[in-house]
């Protein structure tokens, strides 16, 4: 069981850490959907320097963290009308880190005029994303350093 955690928004400080979560992250929650080569090259080439684009954002607060303790358990970034990126530590998972972050972004992602929340699923995260309501509306891939990555994109609307 996870310790009560807060949510904040991301510092340049937080880089590293989150980094380290998400390459955590994507190496244990996601090699039972995606080939070892798949991961290799999501994974080839990131730094903490990385993020610091999102953590500045346009307008500060884009990225965000769950924190319990001095420990990152997970990391999130939205946008208007759209959430970029929700991850959680293995350890921590199932343990409603990840909803917190979700329910988090999504605030953010329908600040304005928004109210539709679009987002590219990973093949290990659909049932989470369909838990809260996300639906699936097509198939698709991105590329990370020459590889293809499946992912499915989902809507969330108001």
């Amino acid at each position: 069981m996870t310790k009560p955690f807060t949510i904040r928004p991301a510092t340049a400080s937080d880089a590293g850490r989150i980094h380290a979560l998400h390459t955590h992250s994507v190496s244990a929650l996601c090699k039972d959907h995606y080939s070892p080569e798949q991961i290799s090259g999501w994974l080839k080439n990131r730094c903490p320097q990385g993020y610091l684009s999102g953590i500045a954002g346009i307008k500060r607060g884009e990225m965000f963290v769950a924190e319990a303790g001095p420990q990152i358990v997970g990391f999130g970034h939205a946008v208007p009308g759209e959430i970029r990126a929700i991850y959680v530590a293995p350890e921590n998972a199932q343990q409603g880190v990840g909803f917190r972050l979700l329910a988090y972004g999504i605030e953010k992602a329908r600040a304005g005029s928004h109210r539709d929340v679009c987002l590219d699923a990973t093949l290990n995260a659909l049932d989470f994303y369909k838990k809260a309501g996300f639906v699936e509306v097509g198939q698709s891939s991105v590329t990370r350093n020459n590889i293809l990555l499946p992912i499915v994109r989902m809507l969330l609307t108001a």
